[in-house]
């Protein structure tokens, strides 16, 4: 991959970073669009098949071929019913709990991945990786307020959907490496968009927005989701994988100030205070992977 000069890739790290703010704008406006009467299914509908429309746009685009080897080709289909189940998982959680707590909890994945490589052999535990994970759920558990108004159902539901995402990233980097990944999302947001759809018909409903408000978040989160994906390929291919994963970090903190200037959901000093441990863990481990896969 031809380098970015210094200039250059300060731009690019920029816009990664509008990616991640991105993503926790889809999420802000899929609760603010269940307030005016859609749900996480029929957000998750539009959101993955207008994504999935967008990757096949961009890959016909850049002319790359779009089949993948059988085998590869079902494991995408299997890691988009993952895709489809840990979505409804992060989404369904903030009709219970402040989207800045779901996504703050669905982001101890790259931690749970972590864990989960060590535990079948694919890396080593280092002391870091053991200390964040120590200081990631102390943080979480200060963030979610445990003595406090705490709900089990949305924590369990963003915790669930932080564990399908980590053993969904363990199989693809065993089972779908060295496959182009666009064309491997291609399948995936295929296959979960296809889920939704069944489930759709299942329960004969499709609930729409019933203001102008709703509609426009509704519309807007797809749209957001699109664009990050999208986003996400183009700032792989300028500043390599694992720059991007690191500075996709900044997702939850966007959801935080997302929640409080638009849904008006405000955080408590000392749950601010868990936010910045996880956040920090996050970064730490983030940090120490690019130190060892990626040279400066």
């Amino acid at each position: 991959m031809q380098k970015e000069s210094s200039p250059s890739r300060i731009w690019w790290v920029i816009f990664v970073l509008c990616v991640a703010a991105s993503f926790a704008a889809n999420s802000t406006l899929a609760k603010l669009s269940y307030d005016h009467g859609a749900t996480p299914l029929s957000v998750l509908t539009l959101r993955s098949g207008l994504s999935a429309l967008c990757v096949f746009a961009v890959l016909i685009t850049w002319r790359v071929p779009r089949k993948l080897p059988a085998r590869q080709r079902w494991i995408a289909v299997i890691m988009g019913c993952i895709v489809a189940t840990y979505s409804y998982g992060l989404l369904g959680a903030i009709e219970y709990i402040p989207v800045a707590l779901a996504v703050l909890t669905f982001y101890l994945y790259p931690l749970l991945t972590c864990f989960g490589a060590w535990l079948i052999g694919q890396e080593k535990m280092t002391f870091r990786t053991s200390l964040c994970l120590i200081v990631a759920f102390i943080g979480l558990a200060t963030a979610l307020d445990l003595r406090g108004d705490f709900n089990v159902i949305g924590v369990s539901m963003a915790a669930g959907a932080a564990v399908l995402i980590s053993i969904m990233l363990l199989m693809a980097n065993r089972m779908v490496i060295g496959v182009d990944s666009r064309v491997v999302s291609l399948h995936m947001m295929s296959s979960a968009t296809i889920v939704y759809i069944i489930v759709d018909l299942i329960f004969q409903e499709f609930p729409m927005p019933s203001s102008t408000t709703g509609i426009i978040s509704f519309l807007g989160s797809g749209i957001f989701y699109s664009f990050s994906m999208i986003g996400m390929f183009v700032g792989i291919a300028k500043i390599g994988a694992v720059r991007t994963s690191m500075f996709m970090n900044f997702e939850p903190v966007s959801s935080i100030f997302l929640g409080m200037i638009i849904l008006g959901q405000f955080l408590e000093p000392f749950q601010l205070a868990g936010a910045c441990l996880v956040f920090a863990a996050i970064v730490t481990v983030a940090v120490g992977n690019r130190t060892a896969k990626e040279p400066p």
